[in-house]
C-alpha cells in the first residue's frame, strides 16, 4: 500500500516476526527487530535513509515505553526537518485491559468560580483543594505519566518548550520546540518536525 501511495519512496518496514513481502519494484526493504533497539533502527536509517526519513509511522506495539524510546531516537537523530512522525493507536493508554493502559476517571466541579479560586490560590502558595483541577477535570490523571498517553503528554511538553522555558513564566533558560506543528486525533498523532 506504501509503495503504492508513494510512487517513488523508499519503504522500510521493521516487525519483531520475520515477514517476507515479495516486492518487484525493490523499493521495499523489511527488518526484523525490535522498535525500541536503537542499534537496528540508527542500522535502518543508515541503509535507507542516510540523509533522514521524511515520514516515520509508528503502528508497533502500542507500550508506551517501547514508542518513547523509538520516537525520541527517531525523531531527534534520523527524522528531517519539516519530516512527518505519525504514532497510531495512542487511545490504547484508556484501556485498562491494555498492558500499560489505565483508565479514565473523569472529576468534575460545581462552579467554574471554583477553577479561578483554585488557580489564584496556586498562584499565591496556598492550598485550595486536595487535587488540582483544570476545565472541571481533574488536572492530572493517572494515565498521563505512563502508556501511550503519557508519552503523548511529554510531546506535547515538548511542543510547548518556548513557554516551559520562558524567560519571565516560565523556567529559563529558553529553548524553542524542536516541533513545529502538532495534530492530535482519534487513535492519531502527527508531529512535524521544526
Amino acid at each position: 500500500m506504501w509503495r503504492d501511495y508513494f510512487p517513488r519512496g523508499v519503504i522500510a518496514g521493521l516487525d519483531i516476526n520475520p515477514v517476507d513481502i515479495q516486492d518487484p519494484s525493490g523499493r521495499i526493504r523489511v527488518y526484523q527487530g525490535r522498535q525500541q533497539d536503537k542499534a537496528c533502527l540508527d542500522r535502518i536509517a543508515r541503509e535507507v535513509a542516510p540523509d533522514g526519513f521524511d515520514i516515520i509511522i509508528d503502528d508497533a506495539s502500542h507500550i508506551g515505553q517501547l514508542t518513547r524510546i523509538s520516537f525520541w531516537h527517531l525523531f531527534q537523530n534520523h527524522l528531517k526537518s519539516g519530516g512527518y512522525y505519525v504514532i497510531e493507536d495512542w487511545g490504547t493508554g484508556y484501556w485498562k485491559s491494555w498492558p500499560d493502559g489505565h483508565e479514565y476517571s473523569q472529576i468534575t466541579l460545581k462552579s467554574p468560580w471554583s477553577i479561578m479560586e483554585y488557580l489564584a490560590r496556586e498562584k499565591l502558595g496556598l492550598k485550595s483543594f486536595e487535587v488540582p483541577f483544570v476545565n472541571g477535570y481533574q488536572k492530572r490523571f493517572p494515565s498521563h505519566d505512563y502508556g501511550m498517553v503519557g508519552v503523548i503528554k511529554e510531546i506535547i511538553d515538548e511542543c510547548g518548550m518556548g513557554d516551559i522555558t520562558h524567560e519571565q513564566y516560565g523556567t529559563p533558560p529558553f529553548r524553542p520546540s524542536r516541533i513545529k506543528k502538532m495534530h492530535i486525533s482519534h487513535g492519531l498523532v502527527i508531529v512535524i518536525k521544526a
